[in-house]
């Protein structure tokens, strides 16, 4: 009897319970993805219906559709998730004396992989990228406490079967026999994603603690990420959220202490004084005088057309000062004729100068008595009529915003007579009510009205002020936060549909890209060589596959790329005789490790099996004749021709190769190289200002396109620099185009396209009296002292 051979130095020692705990985690885990994606197909009619929501009828289709086939099958996809998933587990064993080293490939489970579906394995990359970046740290403890339970086991981020990658290929592979088109199947990625690797964290966690409570490297507890929510920590944004930025004084804090200046010149308001353009009446003034001490023609627009004086003053009449309450009723009176009806019923809006003529209209003027506005109710007047000649002069507000924000001329002058604060304070309710309409309003489309929930909702906010608003100002408190978390909400569903188009759209930019890198690649290589046929269909219609996975998932500097570039070298080398007993026996020795490299990468793209034996056994052939000093039929391979070019005997392209009638042929064409970033003709200088002003657009800038008199305003969802591609969406984040940057500079220089301004619109509108007041003030005699 032989003694049991005792543990080597080093030696990972188990105990039972340790050994056991894999299993456990394996039973858990298993039982609680099975669970999340059971609770995804119980949703997923919701989801899919939440997303379409909003988009025309011919784009909820895809939605729609991939929801009905996918509960159809959903029995299907559930039992072959879960049976990759247990493979998963199973592959993950210690290696034994009998079943150490690789595992056999079945090349009857391979499948051939189709060039448009490599857009499911772009969003498969995402996903997972995603996903390890969200849960590094669990994903980095557990991979540790595996390899510690499986110490003859290589535990790595491709085979550890709770990584994203091994989850999310499996539920691909599921859904891969649905008769789906590529855009459904990544939309039940994105389901995916949302209902099951998005509560990842909750299930790693629970592993590592198995293995903590089995006495699995239980020293890594502290690091296991746990819930936030457990743990002090310091007021941050939340996941979203901007940043709080700090309180800032208002430059229009200026439009008052300016207008104190003024009014500090103007004397007791003598006929004749520094106020002139003033009407007055027995020595009292009656209006009309403009802005403090600047005379109403000085000031100019709706304040010099339409003063308030009234127009007919009798002789006998006794200047009676309208108190600042009267003047509020005055004016509630007034907005009960305000229009108020849908604007699809009813498009008026009151300009500027008709909201000064009612005012003045309703000022008493008769044998007896005049009214007379106060001087300071009149400047808060006159400056809101500045203030809405600017907004409704504003071309970055959509015409149906300007209307329904020109209804409210009437409240707002309440407002600011009530509350001289304004015009000071940023944070004033009805400021930042104002400020919310026109921004939301901003990328807002005629082409929405009465059918857009956004816009119904900001009518709805117009019409109500209008109909409840009297004097008391905690309605905009009130209406303010409802439109808030209204648009919030929005804003949330917009980023999401933005987002899944800015990923479609860098992962589709990806593609193109290695898809050329590879090509060039090839092109490079075997472009005016002699090569045996089965070359080159090996290395344009099969190796390329390789590459392009290589290429796309790791980059032309990766090693991976490296290596499979070299297979190519190798490839052509081996095919092109050299003279000498050297060259042949350096065959003998290469061929057969060539060989296997292929194979192994072209099993590791899913390439078709059969395709793959037949061509690894035709180049066996030739490596057999080469060796037995036999020749072998070449064809020249020749780059891509000219559109114009006239056809050349004897010469096919790539694909044609496998037709019959082809297989003679003399030369073969290779594929043009894709060109993702084309020249644009007629461009402008690198110092172009145009150009300059692309460079700074950011994600979310909205443009004005002009074609005629056609205009569409449309938002920078995605900026791809590697190809120079912009790509443009409307406001519910269907995508509508795409351009080089160089074009749209080329479009702004030429007036075809244009910024769209969507900072607050009080704020510029202040900002703007501030200067046209500043700029008047020191043209007009006497009050260069005011103004400084």
């Amino acid at each position: 009897m032989t003694d049991s051979p005792k543990p080597s130095a080093g030696a990972v020692i188990l105990t039972p319970q340790q050994s056991a705990s894999a299993a456990t985690v394996r039973t858990r885990s298993q039982q609680q993805l099975e669970a999340l994606l059971k609770g995804m197909f119980d949703r997923l009619q919701d989801i899919v219906y939440e997303w379409a929501d909003g988009l025309p009828e011919a784009e909820q289709k895809p939605f729609l559709e991939v929801a009905q086939t996918a509960r159809r099958q959903r029995g299907d996809i559930e039992t072959f998730f879960s049976r990759a998933l247990a493979a998963s587990f199973s592959a993950l064993q210690p290696l034994t004396a009998s079943g150490g080293g690789p595992r056999a490939i079945d090349f009857s489970t391979l499948s051939l992989v189709r060039t448009e579906d490599m857009d499911v394995t772009v969003t498969v990359d995402s996903l997972v990228a995603r996903a390890r970046l969200k849960y590094a740290a669990p994903l980095g403890l557990l991979r540790r406490r595996y390899a510690h339970v499986l110490p003859k086991t290589e535990v790595s981020e491709g085979n550890m079967p709770l990584d994203p990658v091994c989850i999310a290929t499996a539920f691909k592979d599921a859904i891969s026999p649905l008769e789906i088109d590529v855009q459904q199947k990544i939309i039940l990625l994105r389901a995916f994603q949302q209902q099951v690797l998005d509560y990842l964290g909750g299930l790693l966690e629970e592993a590592n603690e198995v293995f903590i409570s089995a006495g699995v490297l239980p020293d890594l507890k502290v690091a296991v990420a746990s819930d936030p929510a457990k743990k002090p920590k310091p007021a941050v944004p939340k996941p979203g959220e901007k940043p709080a930025e700090p309180a800032r004084v208002a430059n229009t804090e200026e439009i008052f202490s300016f207008l104190q200046g003024m009014l500090g010149q103007a004397g007791a308001g003598v006929p004749g004084g520094p106020v002139a353009g003033g009407q007055y009446h027995g020595g009292q003034y009656v209006g009309g005088g403009g802005i403090g001490a600047l005379p109403a023609a000085a000031v100019g627009g709706s304040v010099a057309a339409v003063p308030l004086a009234p127009q007919h003053i009798s002789a006998t009449a006794v200047v009676q000062s309208v108190e600042t309450p009267d003047l509020v009723t005055k004016l509630s009176n007034i907005q009960q004729f305000q229009p108020r009806a849908p604007l699809a019923e009813n498009d008026k809006s009151p300009s500027v100068e008709e909201v000064r003529t009612s005012i003045r209209d309703n000022l008493r003027s008769d044998d007896d008595t005049v009214e007379a506005i106060k001087r300071g109710d009149e400047d808060v007047i006159n400056l809101i009529s500045m203030l809405f000649d600017f907004i409704l002069d504003d071309d970055d507000l959509p015409t149906a915003m300007k209307a329904l924000i020109g209804r409210l001329q009437i409240p707002l002058l309440k407002v600011a007579i009530i509350d001289k604060s304004f015009f000071n304070a940023e944070s004033h309710p009805a400021r930042r009510l104002l400020n919310a309409l026109a921004k939301a309003g901003i990328g807002w489309s005629s082409r929405s009205q009465g059918s857009d929930v956004l816009y119904t909702r900001i009518e709805g906010v117009v019409t109500r002020i209008l109909t409840d608003f009297s004097d008391d100002l905690s309605l905009f408190d009130e209406l303010l936060a409802d439109f808030t978390a209204f648009y919030e909400q929005q804003q949330k569903r917009e980023e999401t549909v933005d987002k899944r188009t800015r990923e479609t759209e860098e992962g589709r930019a990806r593609a193109e890209l290695a898809r050329a890198m590879v090509q060039q690649t090839l092109n490079r290589r075997m472009a005016g060589k002699q090569l045996p046929p089965v070359a080159v269909r090996l290395l344009q219609e099969a190796w390329r596959n390789v590459l392009y996975i290589n290429c796309l998932k790791e980059g032309t500097e990766s090693e991976n790329w490296r290596q499979a570039v070299k297979v190519v070298d190798a490839v052509i080398w081996s095919v092109l005789p050299q003279p000498g007993p050297e060259w042949q026996a350096r065959l003998l020795s290469l061929a057969p490790k060539l060989v296997n490299s292929l194979k192994k990468g072209l099993a590791g793209v899913n390439y078709d099996s059969l395709s793959t034996d037949n061509l690894l056994r035709e180049l066996a052939s030739v490596h057999a004749g080469y060796g037995r000093g036999e020749t072998t039929r070449l064809v020249s391979v020749v780059e891509a021709r000219p559109m114009d070019t006239a056809p050349v005997a004897g010469q096919v392209a790539v694909g044609e190769m496998a037709r019959a009638e082809s297989r003679d042929a003399s030369s073969v064409v290779l594929p043009e190289a894709e060109t993702v970033a084309p020249v644009q003709e007629n461009a402008l200088p690198e110092d172009s200002e145009f150009i300059a002003i692309v460079n700074r657009l950011n994600v979310g800038s909205w443009i004005e396109f002009i074609d005629g008199d056609k205009v569409d305003r449309h938002k920078l969802v995605a900026r791809i620099r590697s190809v120079d591609k912009l790509i443009f969406a409307n406001r519910r984040g269907v995508k509508v185009g795409e351009m080089s940057g160089m074009k749209l500079a080329i479009d702004l220089s030429l007036g075809r396209a244009r910024l769209v301004e969507d900072s607050q619109l009080i704020d510029r509108a202040l900002e703007s009296m501030i200067g046209s007041l500043r700029t008047i003030g020191a043209k007009t005699p006497n009050l260069q002292g005011a103004s400084a």
